[in-house]
């Protein structure tokens, strides 16, 4: 859908894109200000951690972390599943040292002796021969299990020489393993008392708020968020600022079908919006405009989402979901899944189990299920009817 009279499409569809209006998350951006402000500060800033599904503006808050400390050196980890938070750490320390200036000697050279701390990855050799591994870390006098915390001290030191401070961002923190989260926390945790404090705020999966309860006490005194989906004026401003900063109206009802197709997913709303904006001929988008656009961005985003995802399920998996769906948004007792289908919960246990493992619901809390995928709900009650989830309509067999 190409762009008409050469203007500017203010809207960003891409995962991790920054919006053109940010708006809803105001207490996390006054969270964000308040770190930056102590951080410039040297004061010691409250670490901060953002759960939620994907596509509500997770990562473009850590952007936002980053843009906010313009003065910091930015050390960026994007946890690897399956992998040590050493290794994940051991990447992101030899992209930040190619993007350092070339002048900034004494901190390229302490990301260096960090990197020699941390060992590099094993690689599994084929045909059952076993691993290899390229090489270990060079402990010298420091205790052998504290490699990640000391790479974290040396490379925080060499800043703070440099008369700057370290800002660290940890994206998909849902996939770390505990004990490198504990040892980077505890050199982030003791910074505080110095005249060196470090700036961590990490984001992920709802699931991870579990991984943090079994930290120390202290993670609870953490700027905590659980980012939801925006309200019905939310979503309204969302479309309507960026349109008329970019010199374009929109007619009310139109941005009512808008605001309806996107319910509060931000992602939804940059693609919408962005489709309807392609397809501007003059300055105002009208109702014929956002009818045409609805039904061709559904449809991507129907397959994007969910089409696959629900089409490999069995009918009782996908009977399951059914069950789910209609009892609304968010997450749910087991029990009362169990009860929709009319058998104890123990009847539908296995059934959980394997929609968790395929990805396509999780557990926030114990004795709960919620669909993983945004508007998973509205999906399945709208496309997923009982005859096609079950194939004969049957109540799903016990413990199968």
């Amino acid at each position: 859908m190409p762009s008409h009279a050469g203007r500017s499409n203010p809207f960003q569809p891409a995962p991790g894109a920054d919006p053109p209006a940010l708006i809803g998350r105001g207490a996390e951006l006054a969270s964000i200000d308040d770190a930056a402000g102590r951080i410039e500060r040297r004061g010691a800033p409250t670490p901060i951690v953002f759960f939620g599904l994907r596509g509500l503006g997770k990562t473009v808050l850590l952007n936002a972390v980053r843009r906010r400390t313009p003065g910091g050196v930015h050390l960026h980890v994007e946890v690897e599943t399956g992998a040590p938070l050493a290794t994940s750490v051991r990447n992101a320390l030899a992209t930040l040292k190619s993007s350092i200036e070339p002048a900034r000697v004494r901190v390229r050279k302490s990301v260096d002796r960090a990197l020699r701390y941390l060992p590099l990855p094993s690689f599994e050799l084929p045909h059952d021969l076993g691993a290899i591994k390229l090489n270990a870390p060079e402990a010298g006098d420091l205790q052998s299990d504290a490699p990640l915390g000391q790479a974290i001290f040396e490379l925080n030191a060499a800043v703070t020489a440099a008369r700057s401070y370290l800002v660290i961002t940890i994206d998909e923190i849902q996939d770390v393993d505990l004990a490198g989260l504990r040892s980077l926390v505890a050199s982030v945790h003791q910074s505080a008392g110095s005249n060196s404090p470090i700036l961590l705020a990490c984001a992920g999966l709802p699931e991870a708020e579990r991984t943090f309860l079994k930290l120390r006490t202290y993670v609870k005194r953490w700027d905590r968020f659980e980012l939801s989906f925006l309200t019905r004026a939310e979503t309204a401003e969302a479309i309507r600022i960026p349109m008329s900063e970019a010199g374009v109206t929109i007619e009310e009802r139109a941005l009512s079908m808008l605001v309806d197709e996107c319910a509060g997913y931000p992602y939804f709303i940059q693609r919408f919006a962005s489709a309807a904006c392609n397809l501007l001929e003059g300055d105002r988008i009208s109702v014929d405009t956002v009818a045409e656009v609805i039904p061709q961005v559904r449809a991507l985003v129907e397959k994007l989402f969910y089409v696959e995802e629900f089409r490999r399920l069995s009918p009782r998996e996908r009977l399951f979901c059914k069950r789910l769906a209609d009892l609304g948004p968010g997450s749910h007792e087991l029990g009362d899944v169990a009860k929709a289908f009319g058998v104890p919960s123990s009847a539908i246990s296995s059934i959980r189990t394997n929609l968790i493992r395929k990805g396509v619901v999780f557990s926030p809390g114990s004795g709960t299920i919620e669909f993983r995928m945004p508007l998973a709900d509205r999906y399945v009650r709208e496309h997923v009817l009982d005859g096609e989830a079950t194939g004969t309509g049957t109540e799903p067999a016990a413990g199968r």
